[in-house]
């Protein structure tokens, strides 16, 4: 793995301006305070993203801590035994599929075939938000080539 530093030097020789962090989990695990480091080094090329437990009963309590990071973006949700899966848990309504998203100004819904749905709350600029609307930046570009 690389530091901080050969990160961003490696970014700047391709034209990379900004990245998104995730902690190696083997080596930190649920901390993100090394990414956290970087992220407060190298604010303006670098969010960051960190894995939580799903299995963690103050779940909400640890998201909602996560949200308010400056710098934070997203969670990863480890994916393991014992990971709640009834109906009205949020973390089991997003690892379910399908899902549809909806577009709502400065969120996204997600709904599942079900009909259960949580709101997202997002920065993302509005050709973001069609990107993952379209399903990836693949889908994306076919779509417009396509119009």
């Amino acid at each position: 793995s690389a530091t901080g530093e050969e990160m961003v030097a490696a970014m700047n020789s391709v034209g990379v301006d900004g990245a998104i962090m995730v902690s190696s989990f083997s080596a930190y695990e649920y901390d993100p305070s090394y990414a956290l480091e970087v992220y407060n080094t190298y604010p303006d090329k670098f969010r960051v993203v960190t894995p939580v437990d799903a299995t963690n009963p103050a779940i909400d309590d640890v998201v909602a801590k996560w949200a308010a990071t400056p710098g934070a973006r997203g969670i990863r949700i480890r994916m393991r035994d014992g990971l709640p899966m009834d109906a009205d848990h949020p973390v089991a309504l997003l690892a379910s599929a399908p899902l549809e998203l909806i577009r709502s100004g400065a969120s996204l819904e997600a709904r599942r075939a079900d009909g259960g749905s949580v709101a997202l709350r997002h920065a993302l600029s509005p050709r973001q938000v069609e990107v993952l609307l379209a399903g990836g930046v693949i889908n994306w570009l076919k779509q417009r080539a396509a119009a």
